[in-house]
């Protein structure tokens, strides 16, 4: 992710032993121009917002002045600590309103050079009641508003920035117009919304030019480039899922992709151009990230880059920014020097850059940042030289800790549990790697949900901790398997099924390792849809992992970097695991290649590799699944296998549907499986007949519609019918225990991309979560059907969303495919599922397995690219 103009914020960007360990997150335009530095006591701010230097009669107490005057010196120098120490004295001794209100101010802009973002929020709002009582003080309101707008974007509060944004931008002068108009641009750009982002920034750049300010530029230009290059990311994403899907719309896509590029790179050449020292170190450090990703980077432009960006560093004041900036470029040079000779030793000069970062953050009192520099310090070291790794990473968690910097606690314990795992100290890792999940679930909310861009690094950035422990907490002593299979040995194992796994001698390591599965499924899940729905499930449901049916069991995938571990966890909750051992990329080639096959109608092709599959997966628990004598198999799949429907595994004689029923759920935790009353399963059901390009019309979704009003009875709407205002009017006028929708649907990168298709618009999950959530006094639908549901064969996220539609749209239970199916198929299958779910004592599970058995019986329907991708998710009673 590229820097922002400002502040690095490290809140937002986790470290991986493997990717880019720079701090980063988004921050504001106000500290490339800043609009408030440290002022005399009585002083009025200037328009170019610097510090002023001459002396106020204003104040009766010369000692304040004395003080306060004293403190910009201090904070001149870069000596924060000093400077706060100061003002809060001269606060003691000050009496008059609006001299307190500027020593509040300059606090704020002290306590947020320190990282002590809370107490910055807290003085500037000292400062803006102080102001607001007085009547005539809009302007300073404004510009305080910005500020604090500014901290809360810090912390990850985008939506909090953004509220106070607006309104200020109405009383500000041109100045701070400029400031806000980019802070709010860089909220927006946060929070995945492009368009809005760039018309902020292009409001910023317009008044910036009228202004003539030459670092508002600069500072406009740097974060508009930041924005076309994450928006060019995302086309990139969405281009390849166009290419899976064999979408003609990938050319487009592709090619909007290198415009934004384009544009980026014009955006961080011309704020070079313009800026001042601040901007211009920005605009330098981003624009050495762009080329660094091109296919043939010019390192010779990147290292002129790289010394001009230090030589205006070096000019810079001591201060939070110039730490980050450092370290950014020992960052840098670390990558380029990975595929160099250099990659063999220590390099002395990223080395040398880091500790002068070092040195700075503990000369201004910064905490936060001493962590960053000391943790990039022994990251530096932590392939080589152990010993120092661990020094270096203890003294960035001490340092962390201090602050209660938990974004950057967790890093370093992540960091630890690495370097004691290479040095065989498996308990130390244990432990290390516990830790750093504690830390990350206590701000799950900031790390996880509250920066889009984040989306796309989660799997980089933060799943790496989740995985790490698994695979300590499964390999430790190697006693924790019941079962191993190797790929070479599943024809083997087909044959011989005499090696069965027994319950574990260690069975509280495999609850942990559980445990922490179903972490980063709540995780993932809260980072797919982008807020707090799935906390809201996870209360609502009330579990502790177990299964209260005594006639299902629950299987987890858990997928490493060498190997697969099966788990099978009984309805009297003990487990066992099985070790498939073959790597992930092989296992990703294997399941998709059997996904291509699966929905190829036209072939049988998908036999054998269906029996391979579940060779590999669901053969070394065969028996200790018949022993359990189950009726259904409830599935928590990872990673590539939620592209799959389990069902279609094939033993040789028969598809495992044929043995059991079969669900899948993204996490226990968050599925309330209790059985439900099946009288009067009055339906709401909406269908869409007629193209809507580029999205095909729906031939048979009108006998679809017809079947199931007549099973369940309910209400129909249908093509002009099917709006959001009319699904609206229906739920709050009425009941309906099932919503039944024949549409298409799409589940795409991130839940923007994840819609159903309405008559005269696309419909977002979030939206129906809304409308479903929002009936005071109606029974909250128990099922929601979508039977035209597609996801893009090749990418996890999609699947993803898929998997936790359910928990999304604030329904028990749904029923969806995994890809489409324009089919007269589809009505049959749907017609005998509410069929067998009308009838009493069937599960819904089981009634969508009676439906599947029948598709199966008959020649015409038993491919399963007609009747697998059917899936129910969540509740399967």
């Amino acid at each position: 992710m590229p820097i922002k103009s400002a502040e690095v914020s490290v809140a937002t960007q986790p470290f991986s032993d493997k990717a880019d360990l720079t701090p980063q997150g988004p921050s504001l335009i106000g500290k490339g121009e800043k609009l408030h530095t440290p002022v005399l006591v009585g002083e009025r701010l200037t328009e170019k917002y610097w510090v002023a230097t001459h002396q106020t009669s204003v104040i009766a107490s010369t000692s304040s002045v004395a003080l306060v005057q004293q403190g910009i010196e201090r904070y001149q120098v870069g000596n924060f600590t000093e400077a706060i120490a100061l003002w809060q004295q001269a606060l003691a001794q000050t009496k008059q309103a609006k001299d307190r209100a500027v020593i509040h101010t300059n606090l704020a802009v002290a306590y947020q050079q320190t990282g002590k973002i809370d107490r910055a929020i807290a003085s500037w709002e000292q400062a803006i009641q102080i102001y607001a009582k007085d009547g005539k003080s809009d302007r300073q309101i404004a510009k305080l508003l910005t500020e604090q707008a500014q901290a809360y974007s810090d912390l990850g509060q985008y939506r909090k920035a953004i509220a106070l944004l607006q309104p200020g931008i109405k009383i500000s002068d041109k100045s701070t117009q400029a400031a806000a108009q980019g802070a709010l641009g860089n909220a927006y750009w946060a929070l995945g919304d492009y368009e809005q982002a760039l018309a902020a920034h292009d409001a910023s750049l317009k008044i910036a030019r009228e202004l003539q300010s030459n670092n508002l530029q600069s500072t406009a230009l740097n974060n508009r480039g930041n924005v076309y290059l994450s928006r060019a990311e995302r086309y990139r994403y969405q281009a390849t899922l166009a290419r899976l899907e064999g979408d003609p719309q990938f050319k487009e896509l592709t090619k909007l992709a290198e415009n934004d590029v384009d544009a980026a790179q014009s955006s961080f050449q011309e704020s070079v151009a313009v800026g001042g020292s601040g901007s211009a170190i920005q605009a330098l450090l981003n624009l050495n990230r762009l080329l660094e990703r091109s296919p043939s980077p010019n390192l010779a432009e990147i290292a002129n880059n790289r010394n001009s960006a230090l030589a205006l560093i070096e000019q810079a004041p001591d201060s939070r920014d110039k730490v980050y900036a450092l370290i950014n470029i020992a960052h840098s040079l670390k990558r380029q020097n990975s595929t160099e000779e250099a990659a063999n030793r220590i390099s002395e000069f990223p080395v040398w850059i880091l500790e002068k970062a070092l040195t700075i953050a503990k000369n201004i009192g910064d905490s936060r940042a001493e962590s960053f520099a000391l943790g990039s310090l022994g990251n530096l070291y932590e392939s080589r030289e152990y010993e120092k790794a661990l020094l270096l990473t203890g003294k960035a968690q001490l340092a962390a800790q201090k602050v209660n910097a938990a974004d950057s606690l967790y890093r370093w314990q992540w960091q630890a549990g690495r370097i004691y795992k290479a040095i065989d100290k498996q308990s130390q890792a244990i432990a290390s790697f516990k830790g750093a999940i504690a830390t990350l679930q206590s701000i799950r909310g900031d790390i996880v949900v509250a920066n889009k861009e984040l989306q796309f690094n989660f799997r980089d950035d933060v799943e790496p901790v989740y995985r790490g422990l698994m695979e300590l907490l499964l390999g430790t002593e190697n006693q924790l398997y019941g079962e191993s299979i190797a790929a070479e040995d599943s024809k083997l194992v087909a044959q011989d099924n005499s090696r069965n796994a027994s319950p574990l001698p260690k069975d509280n390591s495999l609850k942990t390792v559980i445990g922490t599965l179903e972490s980063l499924k709540l995780a993932e899940l809260q980072n797919f849809f982008g807020d707090d729905c799935v906390q809201v499930a996870l209360n609502n449901s009330q579990r502790n992992g177990a299964i209260s049916d005594t006639n299902a069991a629950a299987i987890y995938s858990v997928i490493l970097d060498d190997r697969t571990e099966m788990i099978f966890q009984r309805p009297n909750g003990t487990m066992s695991s099985y070790k498939v051992e073959i790597g992930k990329q092989q296992l990703e080639k294997e399941i998709e290649l059997l996904r291509n096959l699966l929905e190829n109608r036209g072939s049988e092709e998908y036999l054998t590799q269906a029996q391979k599959v579940y060779n590999l997966l669901i053969r070394p628990m065969e028996a200790d699944l018949a022993a359990s004598k189950l009726r259904t198999l409830v599935f928590i799949n990872d990673g590539v296998m939620r592209q799959i429907p389990m069902s279609a595994l094939h033993d040789g004689k028969e598809f495992l549907i044929q043995k059991y029923a079969i669900a899948t759920t993204p996490s226990i935790n968050l599925t309330n499986s209790q059985s439900q009353d099946r009288r009067k399963l009055k339906a709401l059901i909406m269908g869409l007949t007629v193209e809507k390009p580029p999205f095909a019309p729906l031939m048979n979704v009108e006998a679809e519609v017809k079947a199931v009003k007549q099973i369940l009875g309910g209400t129909p709407l249908v093509d002009n019918a099917f709006t959001l205002e009319n699904l609206q009017t229906q739920l709050q006028q009425d009941s309906y225990p099932v919503v039944h929708m024949a549409t298409h649907g799409k589940f795409g990168v991130d839940a923007e991309n994840t819609f159903l298709l309405g008559y005269d618009e696309q419909i977002s999950i979030e939206q129906i979560d809304n409308l479903l959530r929002s009936r005071p006094g109606k029974p909250a639908v128990k099922l929601l059907t979508l039977s035209a549901c597609q996801t893009a064969a090749g990418d996890n996220r999609s699947a993803l969303g898929i998997a936790g539609v359910a928990v999304r749209a604030g329904v028990e239970s749904a029923l969806a495919t995994l890809w489409f199916i324009n089919d007269e198929a589809t009505v049959p299958l749907i017609e005998e599922f509410y069929t067998q779910l009308s009838q009493p004592g069937i599960t819904k599970v089981e009634a969508l397995q009676k439906a599947q058995l029948k598709m199966i019986a008959n020649f015409d329907y038993n491919h399963p690219a007609l009747w697998s991708p059917f899936i129910l998710i969540g509740n399967w009673l």
